[in-house]
């Protein structure tokens, strides 16, 4: 339970990565599903996200994404990501900065896929990649998987377009909205140890 005046960073530093790691299972949690904050030729590029897995230590996190998504490209095998979540009843807003990898094949995503639903599946079985101009609102999914999730063999077809998206967490910052004034509290990453001070709201 989140408190209004925490007494030391410590605990601050407890809160976060049990909300983060806590929320990869909970989809009820408002930290299952992120906004994640990619640059496009220089501008923000916004998106939210399913959180697929959280370290318990919070230097670690885990998306899938579409292959062909422009987000990739964006990304590659490095870029800046930030990754922002709000929970209204807490009041408690979290931001985490890091390092964005694409891994399409490897273990990571060998084993995201094996672990994924065959209703999670369809989304990668889109002829067409994310962003591609049609000329009315369409789900990009093949008609005879409308209305229902693709065998274990039809979903095959997908592994070709999914990847995931890992990222190595540099900065944790927790805010934390009160009547009687806001607290917040940044954490620097130092090798494998945080390194966290109060900050002016």
């Amino acid at each position: 339970m989140a408190q209004d005046h925490p007494d030391s960073v410590d605990q601050v530093l407890a809160e976060i990565t049990g909300l983060w790691s806590g929320a990869t299972s909970n989809r009820r949690s408002p930290f299952h599903t992120p906004i994640v904050c990619t640059i496009k030729e220089s501008s923000p590029s916004p998106r939210i996200m399913v959180l697929r897995s959280a370290s318990e230590d919070g230097m670690r996190f885990r998306f899938h994404t579409d292959a062909r998504s422009p987000k990739t490209a964006e990304i590659g095998t490095e870029g800046p990501v930030a990754v922002l979540g709000y929970d209204p009843d807490l009041r408690i807003q979290l931001t985490v900065r890091g390092i964005g990898r694409i891994n399409q094949q490897g273990p990571h995503a060998e084993t995201a896929w094996e672990g994924s639903a065959l209703s999670s599946r369809r989304c990668y079985l889109a002829a067409h990649p994310p962003g591609t101009p049609v000329t009315a609102p369409i789900s990009g999914l093949p008609d005879h998987l409308l209305d229902r999730s693709p065998t274990e063999i039809e979903s095959q077809d997908g592994r070709m377009n999914f990847a995931v998206l890992l990222v190595e967490a540099q900065e944790l910052e927790w805010l934390k909205l009160t009547s009687c004034g806001n607290k917040r509290a940044l954490f620097r990453r130092d090798g494998d140890q945080w390194a966290g001070q109060w900050i002016t709201p």
